[in-house]
């Protein structure tokens, strides 16, 4: 059986494991490390070096023969393993991170590192060992305060040119939309993600929307998150569930420009959002039968490896 070290740099913590080929997980630890501002990325990264340096040396990791470290990290990495932007204003200046040096660095260990964006990380792992194994071709959404993705064409995680592939947040669902920091119109992110979801629910409170909301943020409009939403949408609260399908609907069109551009045989949904179940899965169902050609129309699962897709797909990368 085969090894392999994967970490997972989240917004607040980094996860690391050291899995087997088989998608076992051997060992993980969890270290908190929230990540302050865009000016910290470069530390940020230099302090997931060290972490990973400790796990390397643990007792559980430390006889073990390894393939490589892979590492996955949020914001978009090139094919170099540089983190070269952040979704954000189209044109903030930014000095590239050269994540995979810099891990090299700190603790490579003479070992092979792979860096790729947390996304992508995610759906390698739903596809191998997870919601999308046994198949060839996938399309894996990640919805939380964000919206990422990853594509698998016949067996193997698209990387595009540049290596940049995959950035479904930008896909634009509304060409009539608000136009959003990165200058793309109506796109999904600001609909569909966590933060998308909470900002639409308190712009409806703002012009005065009745809603049970209100009472639950104690008056604070600013207050109101997504998972605030949710739980008022299973209560039944008009506006909240109001507010739970526009954004499905939204997720349904993009999903339905995926499977005619990409043909896959099945759609796996993950992040937080998506985790909420069938109150948001169902009305992207409908919302994806509505806008996509029949013979087009695949399963759309729940992804199933939870906050643990990210280190096993990050691991998965030193064998692809």
């Amino acid at each position: 059986m085969r090894y392999a070290v994967g970490v997972d740099r989240g917004a607040s913590s980094v996860r690391l494991g050291l899995v087997r080929s088989d998608g076992t997980m051997v060992k993980v630890m969890k270290e908190w490390d929230p990540c302050r501002s865009l000016a910290d990325l470069g530390s940020m990264v230099r302090r997931m070096g060290e972490m990973l340096a400790r796990f390397l040396a643990s007792p559980e990791v430390r006889g073990v023969s390894l393939d490589g470290i892979g590492v996955v990290v949020a914001g978009i990495i090139n094919g170099r393993g540089e983190m070269v932007g952040h979704v954000g204003a189209r044109e903030a200046p930014w000095t590239p991170i050269a994540v995979r040096e810099v891990v090299q660095q700190t603790a490579g260990a003479g070992l092979p590192v792979h860096v790729d964006n947390d996304s992508k990380g995610a759906a390698l792992g739903e596809f191998l060992y997870g919601a999308g194994r046994g198949t060839r071709d996938m399309a894996c959404l990640t919805i939380g305060t964000g919206v990422g993705g990853g594509l698998v064409v016949d067996g193997k995680l698209v990387h595009g040119a540049q290596g940049l592939a995959g950035l479904a947040g930008i896909m634009s669902v509304d060409m009539h939309g608000e136009r959003c920091p990165s200058g793309a119109m109506g796109c999904l992110e600001h609909y569909a993600s966590g933060s998308g979801i909470a900002r639409a629910a308190r712009r409806a409170l703002e012009v005065g929307r009745a809603s049970g909301l209100l009472e639950d943020a104690q008056g604070d409009i600013e207050s109101v998150t997504s998972e605030m939403v949710f739980a008022a949408a299973r209560r039944g609260d008009d506006l909240a569930k109001e507010t739970v399908r526009n954004a499905a609907y939204a997720l349904g069109i993009a999903i339905s420009t995926l499977l005619h551009l990409l043909n896959p045989e099945v759609v796996v949904l993950g992040g937080g959002v998506a985790e909420q179940g069938e109150l948001f899965l169902e009305p992207v169902r409908d919302a994806v039968a509505e806008h996509t050609i029949a013979h087009y129309l695949v399963p759309i699962k729940a992804a199933e490896l939870g906050n643990l897709a990210g280190v096993t797909g990050a691991a998965a990368l030193c064998w692809q």
